[in-house]
């Protein structure tokens, strides 16, 4: 349940806003500069088709007089007319017709528009762009007028280039209109479809990191998209994280309070063990058969509040130094069937020792001594009459495998089976046990895992890393 809202706050700067509107400013500006150049090219081969038709237009006007000559008054009229100062007509099997006011001269450029590229009449345009003053030009090209002639016309390009100069500047005038309208709507729409939402997630991940157990939990987002994806992912963890924080805080607390409750506890057991021991020492026969059950009821609870204390301790350091393994081995199966004699003498324990002689590590005694004690009590205590401890090595890892004929884990439990108090389905255990076993092992910067499971028994490995042993005269596993 999502506590209260919490108090407005100011929103992370974000430069992404800024950025995306630059990026589409800069898009649109390159795409209209891709338009613009065949564009300008287009405009400019109108310009001269245009000039061709007018020139071809004053050029047919000869046809009106009989010697087909004008007044040099009427030629200049018509010229100007066409907006050409020469035109030459040429046709098959016709006499050329021309009108001249500056006579075409070889040091002329020529353009012929029939045979101009693509990508050539866009060069031609960029060049007539980035000229200056008064240039005379020879085009050539063919008339809608008259189809079956040639014609060529002589022209100023100065009045054309102010022309381009014109229409590029109304291009570049509407191209900062479209991008600048364009980024304002993608820039809004960005703004409030991600923007917003990335700084109020950002906001709120800088405002748990600082308080994680302060901060006030909100509703995950119904977005459909990626965002909505990942502000639901964020809020579950956030809700996971704060949920366990608490439990850590809360269970620290009473690890707190179990530190002092056990101290007391234990002084009690103590002098309830004295008591037991006078009871087991009766001349009352009743009294006397008591005494085990309740020695072994003390003994329990002693451990149970032993190992819960353990726990609440944390991790130890390790203090390494060379272990016999085999004589640990030896060690901890005695003082489990003492143990278990005291606890039931009525069943028969076997701890088989398969661990090779000679075989030595370097890792803390009294670790591996509790590593063993913890396995194999469990082992004992869900059923099983025997409990076999091998090692083996591979890749330089020491394997030790402890394994029992006992009834097996229950599949319920496997995924919890090192979680703290987590009893396996047995009564009278605490669920310590395998925690605090694997919490050792790891403080020698090794692991331990169920590698196998069933009716038949259950075998736990635990390894130690590389350089922490050596198992002389050990098999590698196949």
């Amino acid at each position: 349940m999502a506590d209260a809202p919490s108090p407005p706050r100011a929103r992370p700067p974000f430069g992404l806003s800024w950025r995306v509107l630059g990026l589409v400013i800069a898009a649109v500006m390159a795409a209209e500069v891709l338009i613009f150049l065949p564009s300008i090219a287009r405009f400019r081969v109108s310009y001269l088709e245009q000039l061709v038709e007018n020139g071809t237009l004053a050029a047919l006007a000869l046809d009106a007089t009989p010697d087909r000559m004008v007044t040099e008054e009427l030629k200049r009229m018509l010229l100007d007319h066409a907006r050409v100062d020469a035109v030459v007509l040429v046709e098959a099997g016709k006499p050329n017709r021309a009108l001249t006011l500056v006579p075409p001269r070889d040091e002329m450029p020529s353009f012929n528009l029939m045979e101009r590229s693509a990508l050539g009449l866009i060069w031609d345009a960029l060049a007539a762009m980035g000229r200056d003053g008064s240039l005379y030009l020879r085009i050539g090209g063919y008339s809608n007028r008259l189809p079956t002639a040639m014609v060529w016309v002589v022209v100023d390009e100065e009045p054309m280039r102010l022309a381009m100069h014109a229409y590029a500047g109304r291009i570049l005038a509407l191209s900062i209109i479209i991008a600048l309208f364009t980024a304002a709507l993608l820039y809004l729409a960005l703004r409030w479809l991600i923007v917003r939402p990335l700084q109020d997630l950002s906001g709120d991940m800088t405002d748990f990191r600082r308080a994680p157990e302060a901060v006030a939990l909100k509703t995950p987002a119904t977005r459909g998209d990626e965002i909505g994806v990942v502000d639901r992912e964020f809020r579950n963890l956030q809700r996971e994280l704060h949920a366990s924080l608490r439990q850590k805080t809360r269970l620290a607390e009473v690890g707190s309070a179990a530190n002092k409750i056990n101290h007391d506890l234990r002084n009690i057991l103590a002098t309830a063990r004295l008591m037991s021991d006078r009871l087991a020492s009766s001349e009352d026969a009743r009294t006397r058969a008591l005494a085990p059950t309740i020695l072994g009821t003390i003994d329990r609870a002693t451990r149970l509040a032993g190992d819960a204390l353990d726990y609440v301790r944390g991790r130890p350091e390790p203090r390494l130094a060379e272990v016999d393994l085999g004589d640990l081995v030896d060690e901890v199966g005695t003082h489990l069937e003492e143990e278990g004699e005291d606890s039931a003498p009525e069943r028969v324990r076997h701890w088989r020792n398969e661990v090779p002689t000679g075989c030595a590590v370097r890792a803390d005694r009294d670790h591996l001594f509790r590593i063993f004690a913890n396995l194999g009590r469990n082992a004992f205590q869900a059923g099983a009459n025997t409990v076999t401890v091998r090692v083996s090595s591979a890749r330089g890892f020491l394997l030790v495998d402890v394994a029992d004929d006992g009834p097996g884990v229950p599949e319920p439990m496997r995924a919890a089976l090192f979680r703290p108090f987590a009893a396996g389905g047995r009564s009278g255990g605490s669920g310590l046990g395998l925690a605090i076993a694997r919490d050792l092992v790891r403080a020698q910067r090794g692991d331990i895992s169920l590698i196998d499971n069933g009716p038949g028994g259950a075998t736990f490995r635990f390894t130690l890393p590389p350089g922490a042993g050596s198992a002389a005269g050990a098999n590698p596993p196949e």
